[in-house]
């Protein structure tokens, strides 16, 4: 079946460029407001976002994606990306945003908790520019043609941290070690951190090897 993947549209930014990606790649993309009834056609799903947690699942609430995406999508094994805020999303709880401390609910589709980055060496956040990528030895369709240690750029304060170290696929330094790729692979649920749209040579070869996934 030829690919076509939907964009989740939620209204948390960063769609156009990741519509310019899989356009420049040839790939059938399209921007999705709310959750369609009919799915046949669509094999892979990216959640894109900028922004803060709260803001985040506010909006994927209110439009109806939190429920869709666990109970229509997922069932399908059909894989799924979440990219910057949309990995971030992905996790059980977070607390950005949260005026009380609390944690706010997130889509716990991996297990963790988004938690503001603790760089050392007076680093400034948001942590913002290119930075390397280093693979753990879990070996995965996504990482093909792609070494440790490449560069990717990034642009935030938060960081996703794994309730299991095997749901980090990769990780990045500044200051202090934080997860720059996450996965529940037997779910086909993937996160990356940085965006990959936006990564040049690297991150085309990326959201290729994302759509050269097949459903679990």
């Amino acid at each position: 079946m030829t690919a076509c993947v939907l964009i989740v549209d939620a209204g948390l930014g960063n769609i156009g460029s990741v519509v310019a990606a899989y356009d420049r790649l040839g790939v059938r993309n399209f921007r999705i407001r709310k959750p369609p009834s009919d799915i046949a056609c669509y094999t892979h799903l990216i959640l894109p976002g900028v922004g803060s947690f709260s803001a985040g699942m506010d909006s994927l609430n209110s439009l109806g994606w939190s429920d869709w995406l666990k109970d229509v999508w997922l069932p399908t094994g059909r894989p799924l990306l979440g990219i910057c805020l949309g990995m971030q999303l992905l996790a059980s709880r977070g607390f950005e945003g949260s005026d009380s401390g609390n944690s706010i609910p997130g889509l716990d589709l991996i297990s963790g908790k988004i938690v503001l980055m603790s760089p050392s060496q007076n680093l400034a956040l948001p942590h913002v520019g290119w930075n390397s990528v280093y693979w753990s030895n879990t070996i995965t369709p996504l990482s093909v043609d792609i070494n440790s240690g490449c560069d990717f750029y990034f642009v935030h304060s938060y960081t996703f941290r794994c309730d299991d170290d095997s749901n980090c696929l990769a990780t990045s330094n500044y200051g202090s070690q934080f997860s720059a790729v996450v996965s529940d692979i037997s779910r086909n649920v993937w996160g990356m951190q940085f965006h990959p749209e936006k990564s040049q040579k690297l991150g085309k070869c990326l959201l290729q090897n994302f759509i050269a996934l097949n459903p679990c």
